[in-house]
């Protein structure tokens, strides 16, 4: 099967590899930096009659049966969609999905219209990090989860917060409210003077209660831990590290109050998959393909209504923003 990478900057780059490992020819690849072009023939050994400089083009010539979409968000939604009128079967979109949720909508419905498979590129249940934890939580010695708290350097609410939105959706289900508080003063974002994405802090909530709480202030500079709050003990990952320790109480004494914390527990450490990328992308193209669990355009959405409301949170001062029809539709905002 032939693919197409849109967009071939680090991202990029990382894609065309994921795409060889899952069996794909690379037919075409398209930037509109020659210098990402250049790079991407020399590192990822491109060749240069596969390089485009018009996206219509390289579609219409090399016909493929798969798109990657791996520029950033505002272009998203263009690309998707001409991707599908072209007729390509299958489409992964980088995240976050788009500027807006109109353009989600957008994307959602030319996809169906066309027969294409839609998938956004958050890849929680491919990596060990989450499906370790999923196979965790509801045991009897854990109890269910009841939170989740990731502590995290500045890595933005869209950048990579909108990857933990699908991680809590994922485990326990979609988030249904959001508050949020930005940083006071914002990080010149690495992309470009005329994108923005916030840091500071956030929960969100499920419709059963389960909590999710990130601190990614601006002034933290490295590391991602995640604690998961269970009934009966805690599970922390330590992400970049891939360490995970566990504790839980012991059996005779898993009844009793929340408040007798302190009682007899168990407790367990182990090496888990460090957090990267590339794998997990050709694991998500794997069950594509296959007709599998993916996060779809509906996921995809959910992680940017979560992303729309904890803007408009944090836009407030942190008032709660409850997820559904009162989202604005139109407005976009300036994700890379």
């Amino acid at each position: 099967m032939k693919i197409c990478v849109i967009g071939v900057g680090r991202m990029g780059r990382r894609h065309i590899a994921a795409a060889r490992n899952a069996g794909f020819e690379v037919a075409g690849v398209f930037d509109q930096s020659p210098e990402a072009i250049a790079t991407a023939m020399t590192e990822c050994n491109v060749d240069k009659a596969i390089a485009f400089s018009d996206t219509g083009q390289m579609l219409t010539s090399a016909r493929p049966d798969a798109v990657v979409v791996s520029t950033t968000a505002p272009s998203h939604c263009e690309f998707v969609c001409t991707a599908a009128a072209a007729g390509v079967r299958f489409i992964l979109c980088e995240k976050p999905m788009a500027s807006s949720l109109q353009e989600c909508d957008r994307m959602i419905a030319a996809c169906r219209a066309a027969g294409a498979r839609l998938a956004v590129n958050h890849q929680m249940r491919f990596m060990e990090q989450y499906t370790s934890i999923k196979s965790l939580i509801d045991t009897p010695e854990f109890g269910g989860l009841r939170s989740m708290v990731v502590s995290a350097s500045n890595f933005g609410l869209a950048m990579n917060g909108s990857h933990y939105f699908e991680a809590f959706r994922y485990l326990t289900g979609e988030i249904v409210e959001i508050s949020c508080w930005f940083d006071p003063s914002n990080v010149p974002n690495p992309r470009g003077p005329q994108y923005v994405d916030r840091s500071g802090q956030l929960r969100g909530v499920s419709a059963s209660g389960t909590r999710l709480i990130m601190e990614l202030g601006g002034d933290l500079g490295h590391g991602i831990e995640v604690v998961y709050g269970c009934r009966n003990g805690q599970i922390i990952v330590d992400e970049l590290a891939g360490l995970a320790r566990g504790i839980y109480r012991a059996a005779e004494y898993r009844d009793l109050p929340t408040t007798r914390y302190g009682m007899p527990a168990n407790d367990f450490q182990r090496k888990i998959a460090q957090a990267e990328v590339t794998k997990p992308t050709e694991d998500l193209w794997c069950a594509v393909l296959a007709g599998g669990s993916y996060p779809d355009g509906d996921a995809g959405r959910h992680a940017l209504a979560v992303l729309v409301a904890a803007n408009l949170s944090g836009e407030s001062g942190g008032d709660r923003v409850i997820l559904g029809a009162g989202l604005p539709l139109e407005r976009k905002f300036m994700w890379a």
